[in-house]
């Protein structure tokens, strides 16, 4: 059985316990299968999973790494649990019910289910073809001009730092999709992008200060042109 299916599994476990409305891997990519097994529909999973991640990230911006959390909404209730860096286990049930034996199943199963993630990685394969076309559907909507440039003086000095044109559409695409589940693409979130593919150029901090006051430079000459959002 290889590692996604045994991940699936592990979540139709946790499913099952009486109380518990569903279960689903939040990661970088949305949920895991889609929520698939995990008792949820595809839509809310995925709702759910980006909802955690902007949990997640906001979290780790402020430098307070997630722990376990209970967030009760009305008669129902969410734990939250992290697996990995970039993943993070989610539980939704009545409230004040089933909070034992999910977190008595989950102390079996954390270890296993670090090791399974790890051996599934994460290239975005759950991501599926939904989210490259919401993507697409950003880049021909109303931002799309400002990305085009964003994403050409990317391209620009990741050439510059050595790499190919298949590591920056690569990089880009990675990245779009990490802010289109962090945040509600628009010009106020724009700086989370920006910052995001800043870090990727990192290794090489003269290129990195020139993408960063080029890219702000463009989104800076966009604002001042109010007809173009």
């Amino acid at each position: 059985m290889d590692a996604r299916r045994q991940l699936l599994v592990l979540l139709e476990e946790l499913s099952a316990i009486q109380g518990v409305k569903g279960a689903l891997i939040a990661t970088s990519d949305g949920a895991l299968g889609a929520g698939e097994r995990g008792g949820l529909p595809p839509a809310m999973a995925n709702d759910v999973a980006k909802t955690v991640r902007r949990m997640t990230v906001a979290s780790a911006t402020v430098g307070v790494p997630l722990q376990e959390l209970l967030i009760n909404f009305g008669a129902a209730r969410m734990m939250v649990t992290p697996l990995t860096e970039d993943a993070t286990i989610v539980v939704l049930l009545e409230r004040d019910q089933a909070v034992a034996p999910v977190r008595s199943l989950l102390a079996v199963q954390l270890d296993d289910l670090r090791s399974l993630l790890e051996m599934h990685g994460d290239d975005g394969s759950d991501y599926g073809e939904e989210g490259m076309e919401e993507i697409h559907r950003l880049m021909r909507g109303d931002l799309g001009p400002v990305l085009h440039q964003i994403r050409a003086h990317f391209t620009a000095y990741v050439l510059r730092s050595g790499r190919s044109p298949e590591d920056a559409d690569e990089m880009m695409r990675d990245q779009m999709r990490e802010w289109l589940l962090c945040c509600n693409p628009s010009p106020y979130t724009f700086p989370l992008l920006i910052d995001g593919l800043g870090q990727l150029l990192g290794d090489v901090p003269a290129i990195r200060s020139e993408f960063m006051e080029v890219a702000g430079a463009t989104i800076r000459a966009a604002q001042q042109d109010t007809g173009k959002w």
